[in-house]
């Protein structure tokens, strides 16, 4: 029988035929992608998970490792994150990518929040009615709607039962505010020298909505006129200043306990039928651009807005074709989908387009749209299979637009361990090491260790745990602690 396509331009709906789109390929097990050439001409590159097996997982990446800013290109955030670990040791192998979220071009600092393995990694905007997808460790899928996660929120409590107020949490300090940094911020706080710094050692990530009284931690020290602070990966950081400053002094002590109570609140989205999500044991999120569909049904939400804009003779972004990402699941799969545009070999698609076709051909109950244009990109075990369109307007050279964010879907290796040393074993470098602030070659610098220099394993519950192509172990040297990889270290 032969395939047919129908564009019905008065609504702006693409009708496609199943059979234009070809068969799925196997990329590993629960994996699958097809690339679809499609009438318009179109070019669609779908990535699909299928929930029921449990050996993949997607998280989210951010650009040069940070949260503070900068960007990245998608490629290259891969190569960051593949073969590291989550917080139990387990290992990722990335087999899919997409780019993420609007972004400040200049500075690269992404305009909402992030979850990232487990670790509530930056605040979303509050009411801004797009919190996004999400993911948790029981594979529920979800879209966030309008959410309160600020200041009154979230709280950090003290063990003789005071607590304090978070104003900034993976953000810049202001005067007289409380500030929380983890890991992910950078590798140290980047304060001044006019506060307090509390390193607190994390029994667990800190999370969205823990069961109170929140996520513990131990103080392991607390430095007075002296910003700046390193991050441990399993550490986070207090930092006050101004008024908040003796208020922090007079309640954390060195080796006292501290819980993080990290509210976030969903109240959905009443004029798309959006309810309120359910944000517990989420282990990875990211805020949208669009909610495309809701339950089934195309939001159109952006429609009045386009036809007002329309009658001033402004064209409104959502009835533009161009390139797109978006994320749609249903009960049985969770789909990245890339729409290339701004091309003779592919126009790109307006939002109803989008919502249609995850609706339509995917079967999807739900999708979210992601950062378009030219920041659209799908990675896929080795290359990016779409052409993005600076790609497209600029044969010559190999240009990809550098991005603040993105999800990957990997499979979950299990942790494994080295023997070679033990807690409390003497060992010598046998050439020159930068010292990690945690197990990989990804994370920031602790120190360093010279060739010949002597230090001692200290005892870590990932002690010897592989990533990034080698085990590592955490090394004190003098004063200095720090990870360090097996190959470079022999027994003194």
């Amino acid at each position: 029988m032969r395939c047919k396509a129908v564009f019905v331009a008065a609504i702006g709906v693409l009708a496609l035929s199943t059979c234009a789109l070809g068969q799925w390929t196997e990329v590993a097990a629960g994996i699958g992608y097809r690339q679809m050439d499609l009438p318009g001409p179109l070019k669609v590159f779908v990535v699909r998970g299928d929930r029921s097996q449990d050996t993949w997982i997607i998280d989210t990446m951010t650009s040069r490792g940070t949260i503070r800013g900068g960007r990245e290109t998608v490629p290259d955030m891969v190569q960051r994150y593949d073969d590291s670990i989550t917080w139990d040791g387990r290992r990722y192998e990335i087999k899919a990518a997409i780019n993420g979220e609007y972004f400040n071009p200049r500075t690269g600092y992404s305009f909402s929040g992030q979850v990232m393995a487990g670790w509530y990694a930056k605040r979303f905007t509050d009411d801004g009615g797009m919190s996004g997808f999400f993911w948790t460790t029981d594979r529920r899928c979800a879209i966030g709607g309008d959410v309160r996660n600020g200041p009154k929120f979230q709280r950090v409590i003290f063990a003789n039962g005071a607590h304090m107020n978070i104003n900034a949490f993976n953000d810049q300090r202001g005067k007289d505010e409380l500030a929380l940094y983890t890991s992910h911020w950078d590798a140290t706080t980047g304060t001044s020298d006019d506060g307090v710094e509390v390193l607190v050692r994390m029994d667990e990530p800190i999370a969205v909505n823990p069961p109170l009284p929140g996520n513990r931690g131990v103080i392991l020290k607390v430095v007075q006129g002296k910003g700046a602070m390193p991050i441990p990966f399993d550490c986070v950081v207090l930092s006050a200043t101004g008024t908040a400053v003796p208020r922090l002094l007079e309640h954390a002590r060195t080796g006292s306990e501290v819980h993080f109570d990290m509210r976030l609140q969903d109240v959905g989205v009443e004029g798309i039928g959006l309810k309120p999500a359910e944000w517990r044991d989420v282990w990875s999120s990211l805020a949208s651009v669009q909610n495309l569909l809701i339950d089934g049904t195309v939001s159109r939400h952006w429609e009045a807005k386009a036809a007002r804009l329309a009658a001033e003779g402004k064209p409104h972004g959502s009835v533009v074709k161009a390139p797109r990402t978006a994320i749609a699941f249903n009960e049985k799969s969770v789909f990245f989908v890339v729409i290339d545009g701004r091309s003779k070999e592919s126009v790109g698609m307006t939002f109803t387009e989008t919502a249609e076709f995850c609706k339509n051909e995917l079967q999807a109950d739900y999708a979210v749209m992601q950062d378009g244009g030219g920041s659209s990109t799908l990675w896929l075990e080795g290359k990016v299979r779409n052409v993005p369109s600076d790609l497209s307007r600029d044969k010559k050279r190999n240009v990809l637009r550098p991005v603040a964010n993105g999800y990957l879907l990997a499979r979950v290796h299990p942790a494994e361990f080295s023997k070679v040393f033990r807690a409390g074993s003497n060992v010598v470098a046998k050439a020159d090491i930068e010292l990690k602030l945690g197990p990989g070659d990804q994370y920031g610098p602790a120190g360093k260790m010279t060739t010949g220099a002597s230090g001692q394993v200290i005892q870590h519950r990932l002690a010897g745990v592989r990533a990034r192509g080698t085990h590592w172990w955490l090394i004190k040297v003098q004063d200095v602690e720090g990870w360090a990889p097996e190959r470079s270290l022999a027994v003194k």
